[in-house]
Formats: structure tokens, C-alpha cells, sequence
């Protein structure tokens, strides 16, 4: 398969956000917190059933950034410890189980970045969601 390039980060986003998607990673959350922190621009955020799932949807990850975008992803974290992170520089990926998303709460701890969602295959900014 020919490389692809994300033309823009939110490309990027969309690319992973759509792996996860595919995987079945729940409650899929962005944030731009590019007006937040110098470190990245934007967290994806979703939740895995279990270790099992998280290292599969973090392996897919790595495995298609790298064949698709020419990417490689650093991670940090073990599966085990339910909570892997995968960076791609303007992007970090965070993968968790249930039970420590709620622990560690990044959307309340970064509640003033912009906060879009994935649903139906796109992003949209969390005020277009109807309630």
C-alpha cells in the first residue's frame, strides 16, 4: 500500500480516531490543548475494554501510522497498567481501561481545551452534539 500524508493535524486526528473507532474503543474524546501546553496540540482519548484491548488497538495503531503515514509512534505504558500513551508528536494518543479514565479524568484536568467527539465517523465539536 502507497504512503499516505495527513495534510493537516486534524487529519491526523481523524486517522486515529478512525482506527479506534474500528477497533471498538469507546467514548472517544478530543481535545486541542495546542492553547494549553507547548507539548502536543491535541489528545485523543477512548476507552478499552481491558489490557488485551488496549494493546491490540495500540498495536494497530503503530502497525498503520507506520505503513500508512511513514509515522512511528512512541509509546509509553504497558497494557497491564491500563493506561498506554502514544505519541505523535502534534498528536498523544491515550488508551484506557474504564476504570482509570475515571481515575485520571484529563477531560475535567483539561477542561478548557476545545472538546470534540467522534460520532458517526466524524469529528464534531462537543456544542454541535445534540443532547
Amino acid at each position: 500500500m502507497a504512503k499516505r500524508t495527513a495534510k493537516t493535524v486534524l487529519d491526523l486526528v481523524e486517522f486515529f480516531c478512525q482506527i479506534a473507532d474500528e477497533k471498538k474503543v469507546e467514548d472517544l474524546v478530543v481535545l486541542d490543548v495546542s492553547q494549553l501546553t507547548p507539548i502536543t496540540n491535541f489528545f485523543v482519548i477512548g476507552t478499552c475494554e481491558n489490557p488485551l484491548h488496549i494493546d491490540a488497538v495500540a498495536e494497530e495503531m503503530e502497525f498503520r501510522a507506520k505503513r500508512e503515514l511513514g509515522v512511528l509512534l512512541k509509546r509509553s505504558g504497558e497494557p497491564s497498567s491500563n493506561w498506554v500513551v502514544l505519541d505523535a508528536g502534534e498528536v498523544v494518543i491515550h488508551l484506557f481501561s474504564p476504570e482509570l479514565r475515571d481515575y485520571y479524568d484529563l477531560e475535567t484536568l483539561w477542561a478548557a481545551a476545545e472538546r470534540w467527539v467522534w460520532v458517526d465517523n466524524k469529528l464534531k465539536a462537543e456544542t454541535t452534539i445534540a443532547t
